[in-house]
């Protein structure tokens, strides 16, 4: 494949997660994918290493339950040979009483045979880990409440 090919590829797969249509990313996926998302995973729930299209649908699943994407783009790609690098901005609502955050990241895909094979996720895991206990702390006192309301 061409190197226009594969970042119209990547470019579909952005479309696809804006869109919140899973099938069509999928569709963008090699069969053998191997998707990484850096960071500790007993802190950050995505993080970590996953393998094959099922898992990355479990990766979005995660994602979805835990943050609110309010604005992802790539606002800047970088391609060679088989590699495609996007460069973004991602601003979100860790919880609905959250405050907003952002967060600059990097991806690096991989792609063989018109499928990416590969992608690793890079960004602000502080700033993730903090929100991230925010929210748990959040989640912990409203369960907490309730169940004192419970008679």
């Amino acid at each position: 494949m061409s190197e226009r090919d594969n970042l119209s590829i990547v470019r579909t797969a952005y479309s696809a997660y804006r869109e919140r249509n899973f099938r069509a990313l999928r569709n963008c996926l090699a069969n053998e994918v191997k998707w990484f998302a850096i960071g500790p995973p007993h802190l950050i729930p995505t993080a970590g290493t996953r393998y094959g299209p099922d898992q990355v649908e479990q990766y979005f699943v995660i994602l979805e339950d835990w943050e609110e994407i309010q604005s992802f783009e790539p606002v800047e790609f970088v391609v060679e040979a088989d590699k495609v690098v996007a460069i973004g901005n991602l601003e979100r609502r860790v919880s609905s009483k959250g405050s907003l955050r952002e967060s600059p990241w990097i991806h690096v895909f991989t792609l063989r045979n018109g499928k990416i094979r590969e992608f690793r996720s890079f960004y602000d895991t502080a700033a993730a880990v903090t929100a991230l206990d925010w929210v748990t702390a959040f989640r912990k006192s409203r369960n907490a409440q309730n169940l004192k309301a419970e008679p």
